[in-house]
């Protein structure tokens, strides 16, 4: 019987703590007011402005292959 009490107060707590999913806080936000166009910072100030600055860099669209992935973008189940 203490057994049965003790797994429905367990359950009571994880259901309490499992209820809250954060749709009703406001987003965080950095605080920074994009550019017009929002692709990159003319005059950087910030660390974000510094990753996402304008820069005369080529862009490099990565593409790897991946050879375990199947076709339905699933991978192969662990070896026992």
């Amino acid at each position: 019987m203490k057994r049965r009490a003790l797994l429905f107060t367990l359950s009571l707590a994880f259901a309490a703590a499992c209820g809250d999913d954060g749709a009703d806080r406001p987003k965080d936000d950095a605080g920074v007011d994009p550019p017009a166009d929002a692709s990159c910072f003319e005059n950087p100030q910030t660390h974000a402005e510094i990753i996402n600055a304008c820069t005369t860099a080529q862009k490099v669209v990565k593409k790897p292959t991946l050879p375990l992935v199947k076709d339905d973008g699933s991978l192969p189940a662990l070896p026992p």
